[in-house]
């Protein structure tokens, strides 16, 4: 178990911080600017020396009211926005200088060369590499320090489109191959739909709800699930099923969900973003509709909180989660409540590789 509960003062922000999410997997750490999430992660790193409170990295012992371990001697590897790689060394070079860092011998360099496909750039100068390519080198070279926890502090948002995409499948691999648990940062909902195992959001320097992703992102109490930015991830396997232009996935409660025809081969895992807008509610399952996905559901609560006219709705589809962004006037024309059966029709569906 990663266990944190930390509090720093600067000058006119107070992180007050407290959570507990599993030693293993991928903790995505989500909010908007500035709300403290990049200061969470320096002070569970040792970086903000005023940082108070108690921290453990499953049963080591990093900080307490009386005691604090040094960054050097805590066992984790950092990736910043900006990779900060040594211009003049090779790639091989740059990873090696966080192997020779490490306390524990030399790591599996061949394993992380192959999971982040560095093969080819072993010999290339830092400073020869695109941006995505330093960040491969950056994530490689804090692997390589055989960390007990690995901590990423947005390392996407310094590129573009173009290099986000071909980066995110090496990472995504990475992370999912090695077993060392990665406390990841961002404010991109994408992100979180494609790499977040547990999920930790985060508001105005306080932690406003965590555990497991598909657990939080349907939770009415959190700040997202009320905005019009409210998603939520299922998670299935792409069926054998063949129809035109479409591929299908079943999702783990057995729904088949259509989506535009997409290459993966049937038996892939994957995740599939739902945002709240994109579903629409129905007492009768409808006739003669374009939107293909129309799934039996219930209503297991409503949002108290009104936001531009609209409400949030949590569904439940057989066990999985679904939230629904709906007008409060329509609420009321549907004499919507928990425990009513209805048909929730997604207009759209995101695969997340």
């Amino acid at each position: 178990m990663i266990e944190v509960s930390t509090t720093l003062q600067k000058d006119n922000f107070t992180l007050n911080a407290e959570f507990t999410v599993p030693g293993r997997g991928v903790t995505v750490i989500f909010g908007p600017s500035g709300c403290g999430k990049t200061s969470l992660l320096r002070a569970i790193a040792g970086l903000e020396p005023r940082a108070c409170g108690n921290i453990k990295v499953n049963n080591k012992l990093w900080q307490s009211a009386q005691f604090s371990l040094p960054t050097h001697k805590r066992r984790l590897g950092y990736v910043f926005q900006t990779p900060s790689l040594f211009p003049h060394l090779s790639v091989q070079a740059n990873l090696l200088f966080g192997a020779r860092k490490s306390n524990t011998g030399t790591p599996d360099f061949n394993q992380a060369v192959e999971l982040l496909g560095l093969e080819s750039l072993l010999q290339r100068p830092g400073a020869e590499l695109s941006g995505g390519e330093q960040q491969r080198v950056a994530i490689g070279r804090a692997l390589l320090c055989s960390p007990d926890l690995l901590l990423l502090d947005e390392p996407l948002s310094a590129l573009d489109m173009g290099s986000k995409a071909k980066l995110i499948p090496f990472l995504e691999s990475a992370l999912q191959a090695l077993e060392i648990p990665a406390l990841y940062v961002t404010h991109s909902p994408d992100e979180v739909a494609r790499l977040a195992d547990n999920l930790l959001l985060m508001d105005q320097g306080r932690v406003r709800g965590f555990g497991p992703v598909a657990d939080v992102l349907s939770r009415l109490d959190s700040p997202l699930a009320v905005t019009e930015e409210a998603f939520t991830v299922l998670r299935g396997q792409v069926g054998n099923q063949k129809l035109a232009g479409l591929t299908t996935i079943t999702s783990q409660a057995g729904h088949a969900i259509h989506i535009p025809l997409n290459p993966r081969e049937a038996g892939s895992e994957v995740r599939i973003k739902i945002q709240a807008r994109d579903v629409s509610l129905c007492l009768e399952r409808p006739e003669k509709t374009s939107i293909l996905n129309i799934l039996p559901a219930t209503v297991e609560n409503l949002s108290e909180v009104t936001s531009a006219g609209n409400r949030t709705v949590k569904l439940d589809l057989a066990g999985e989660k679904l939230l629904a962004r709906v007008s409060d006037y329509s609420c009321q024309q549907l004499q919507l409540r928990p425990g009513q059966a209805l048909f929730a029709q997604i207009k759209s569906a995101a695969l997340v590789y």
